[in-house]
């Protein structure tokens, strides 16, 4: 079979020379979606853009109607082989000149697609971004120069971003190999401040910026506060009715995700997906979850980049992520059909113990990595896994998987492992490695989590808070009745904490004035006698030792926790998280001000 027939070639008419009927003639829809057409228009012109659409936004077409109007083809750089596949699959099925490459085809059609490239026969060639340092693929685009490289998924180049990749780094040196070359930038999760990284590792020059499509009043927002995992359970159960549609659950870890998907299992075909999962089975349940097969799926993180499936009705997270961008992301799979559709937060106490892990465990320290590197040598080599090293050292004998796999990966960038997984001679307490960038990026992260955490305890619009994160102007200041503030009726009624009591627990916030955690605060009011309060001078003869005396010391912590979510007190980055008082707070403490929040003694 010749390349031409292995590939849907395509061909334009002359006559053809308006966007909208090319919109109509090779995609089938009727006329763009708002902020679409500028789009399109900008990347017709030849100008450098980036690109910021929600999931389901509509961010693909915006290249793909242009790459085909083009006599030069167009590279689309792609982090997921599904993503790619799901991608040229549809583009072929309307006839269009598409094809990728990536590791999981055999070698002899990789050599078709690249020949069926050469040949002219492609007009969009999808490419992962480790496969850019391949000679022969940089050699491909050489001989055939594309008109632009459209890096997807685009906010992985930042290193400022919620998903970091470091072999998107290398697509700045291809577009300088091919210049005079457009660069398109599309992301659904990238603020100001990653839209100028972006913009500033791929070398754009005066790049057109496009931020449109995070108002979709179609999606219910509500975040539900519960005591403990049972009623997160029982909540869940209430919540999980996908209808005629499909519901996500994001559960957060393996093991949790297995139990979850085993009890919702029960009552009906549950999917489950991480990423321990092997790639044939995990491509198998996306397809029987596209197919309606199976309209439940329980899964960690892992699932849902590539899973193009337009009636999610339901995305409930049992766990928070690690930013808003990740949950912005998550919770965008639902209504792509723009028909109504609920994203919950189901959280309580403890939940914020998980992300925090993820992020510790990302940003080793100089401690960390020098067991890391001594526990390698005496492997003798960097197996490929931190689960695979078996010769571990005593100061990293209890490291997680996710810590040692990042502190290698690491060591890897610092060369300290190097190509052949040999650890170079190096004193491991003298490493060349940036301490003081890795703590800057810890402290990033920690802001983002902080900034789901504000959302999670809002008091204003939802919608509204995405559409200020995400810098896109426009709208009101209330949805109207899309969220759970804005629409307070559709809350669970629940007692309020007596403006009294508030005053008393902002009181102790201010007079230990962040020097103690939100536990020990919450010791003082309860007016405990347990050795950390009486052996700490000063503590028992504050005014307000025992202030809040009648309640269980548990209640107090989360009534603390509720006053964290209204944002009147923050708490600080760990491992000591201290709390202050707000502003906002300090309001509220004076009396100029009362705050709502439950009364966690309620039943």
């Amino acid at each position: 079979m010749t390349a031409t027939g292995i590939i849907t070639a395509m061909a334009m008419s002359a006559g053809d020379d308006t966007l909208l009927a090319a919109l109509q003639r090779q995609f089938g829809h009727p006329a763009f979606r708002p902020g679409q057409r500028d789009v399109v228009e900008a990347v017709r012109s030849g100008a450098d853009c980036v690109v910021v659409m929600p999931t389901g936004g509509g961010k693909s077409l915006c290249y793909q109607l242009p790459a085909v109007l083009d006599e030069a083809p167009t590279v689309v750089v792609s982090p997921l082989i599904a993503l790619m596949k799901d991608q040229v699959d549809a583009l072929l099925a309307r006839g269009l000149a598409a094809a990728a490459l990536h590791s999981n085809l055999d070698p002899a059609w990789q050599r078709r697609v690249e020949a069926g490239y050469a040949e002219g026969h492609v007009r969009l060639l999808y490419v992962a971004p480790e496969r850019l340092t391949r000679p022969d693929l940089r050699a491909l685009l050489l001989a055939r120069r594309p008109r632009r490289i459209v890096v997807d998924e685009a906010h992985c180049i930042s290193e400022w971003g919620h998903d970091f990749r470091r072999d998107y780094l290398r697509i700045g040196d291809v577009a300088d190999a091919l210049r005079p070359v457009q660069l398109v930038a599309c992301t659904a999760t990238a603020t100001p401040t990653v839209r100028d990284d972006i913009a500033a590792r791929l070398g754009m020059r005066t790049p057109q910026v496009f931020v449109h499509g995070f108002a979709r009043p179609s999606l219910f927002l509500a975040v539900e506060r519960v005591r403990d995992e049972a009623e997160k359970l029982a909540r869940l159960d209430d919540l999980i009715n996908p209808g005629d549609g499909h519901a996500i659950v994001y559960a957060g870890t393996r093991a949790r995700a297995a139990s979850v998907a085993e009890r919702l299992g029960r009552r009906g075909p549950a999917m489950l997906y991480h990423a321990d999962i092997g790639p044939a089975e995990r491509a198998r349940a996306q397809e029987r979850f596209a197919a309606g097969e199976v309209r439940v799926a329980v899964a960690t993180s892992a699932f849902g980049m590539g899973v193009d499936v337009a009636t999610v009705r339901q995305v409930v997270h049992l766990a928070l992520p690690a930013s808003f961008e990740e949950y912005y992301q998550q919770a965008g799979r639902a209504g792509r059909d723009g028909l109504p559709a609920r994203c919950v937060v189901i959280y309580g106490p403890g939940d914020r113990r998980l992300p925090e892990f993820f992020i510790e465990a990302a940003h080793p320290d100089a401690r960390v990595l020098a067991g890391v590197v001594r526990s390698l040598r005496n492997q003798g080599a960097d197996p490929g896994a931190w689960r695979l090293v078996q010769a571990r050292h005593p100061s990293v004998a209890g490291l997680s998987d996710a810590a040692g796999d990042a502190a290698r990966e690491i060591l890897r960038d610092a060369q300290v492992i190097d190509t052949d997984g040999q650890i170079v001679d190096v004193d491991a307490d003298r490493l060349p490695v940036d301490h003081g960038r890795i703590a800057a990026h810890r402290r990033v992260a920690y802001e983002r989590f902080a900034r789901l955490v504000d959302y999670l305890g809002a008091t204003r619009c939802r919608h509204r808070a995405i559409l200020d994160h995400f810098g896109e102007t426009g709208g009101g200041d209330r949805c109207g009745d899309a969220c759970d503030v804005c629409a307070p009726s559709s809350r669970v009624s629940q007692a309020t904490a007596d403006a009294v009591v508030v005053r008393k627990a902002l009181s102790a916030v201010a007079r230990l004035n962040g020097r103690f955690g939100l536990t020990r605060v919450a010791a003082v009011l309860a007016g405990s006698r347990r050795r950390a309060v009486a052996d700490m001078p000063g503590l028992s003869d504050l005014p307000t030792f025992a202030a809040l005396g009648e309640w269980r010391e548990a209640d107090v912590v989360e009534l603390l926790r509720a006053l964290v979510d209204a944002g009147a007190i923050r708490q600080g980055p760990p491992p000591m998280p201290t709390v202050s008082l707000t502003p906002l707070g300090l309001e509220a403490m004076r009396g100029e001000l009362e705050l709502s929040v439950p009364d966690p003694r309620a039943a």
